[in-house]
Parts: structure tokens; C-alpha cells; sequence
């Protein structure tokens, strides 16, 4: 299977007009059609933004693409996990991962972590078998193929 890399970027605003910044990757029905990736796995960081605007700070913005090159580099080696979509505002960032097994996703992300000093990050797991979060991503955010 081949993972088209590339990514859409948007600059959006929330229902309350503070700025979103939304990426995702268009081209993964061929991951979707499998049928293994029926979890998806939620990381999110929280961070305090000092800015009207409520992105982060440059340095932590930073750090964020450190940790996302370090996970992304161990949990899509073999596609085992692939990144689907990342949002950053509101204080927040989350990245969705859909996983073929979360067990295995779970001890990558603690591997790919341990490189880095604790960051507040949270990790949830949902059931999302028909990729509903990210078709919904491309419905709001996406163009028609």
C-alpha cells in the first residue's frame, strides 16, 4: 500500500472567530477501504496562549512539530498508524491517528515520546471503524475529489 503524503492546509476560524489552523491529508481511502484501521487515536496538547488569537507560541509551536516528526517517523514505518488530520487552536493542538492496533500505537507513541522532556499531552482512544471524524474533516474542510 502506498501513503499519498500529501497535505491540505486551512486557515479557518471557530464558530466563536477565533483562528483554526486545520491540515489534512485528502488521499486515504486506500487506508479507509482496508478495513484494519477501525480505531482512532486522539493526542491532543494543551498549551496556554498569551495571544487574542489563542495559537501557540512560537517556541511551543515548535516543540509540537518535534513531537509530531518523532511520531510520525515511528508509527507510520509501516503503516501501522497513519496521521490523518491535525487541528491547532483554541489551546489546543490534536492530532488523529487511526491505528490497525492500538496496543502496539500505544508503545510507539511512549518510544517516540521518551526522546523528548514531558509535555501535557492527553491520549484518547475511539471506536471510529467508518472514519467518521475524518470524513467529516473533509466534508467541513475539503474540496471534492
Amino acid at each position: 500500500m502506498i501513503l499519498d503524503d500529501t497535505w491540505v492546509s486551512i486557515e479557518a476560524v471557530s464558530d466563536d472567530d477565533i483562528p483554526l489552523l486545520v491540515r489534512y491529508r485528502p488521499n486515504l481511502s486506500n487506508f479507509f477501504e482496508t478495513g484494519a484501521y477501525l480505531q482512532r487515536m486522539d493526542v491532543t496538547w494543551n498549551y496556554e496562549s498569551f495571544d487574542p488569537s489563542l495559537l501557540p507560541p512560537a517556541d511551543e509551536m515548535l516543540a509540537m512539530e518535534q513531537v509530531e516528526d518523532a511520531l510520525v517517523d515511528i508509527l507510520e514505518d509501516d503503516y501501522q498508524s497513519i496521521l490523518a488530520f491535525v487541528f491547532t487552536g483554541e489551546n489546543e493542538r490534536w492530532w488523529a491517528w487511526y491505528t490497525t492496533d492500538i496496543d502496539i500505537a500505544g508503545d510507539r507513541l511512549n518510544e517516540a515520546l521518551s526522546e523528548f522532556d514531558e509535555f501535557p499531552i492527553n491520549i484518547t482512544v475511539i471506536d471510529d471503524p467508518e472514519w467518521e471524524e475524518y470524513f467529516g474533516v473533509m466534508e467541513d474542510f475539503g474540496e471534492e475529489e
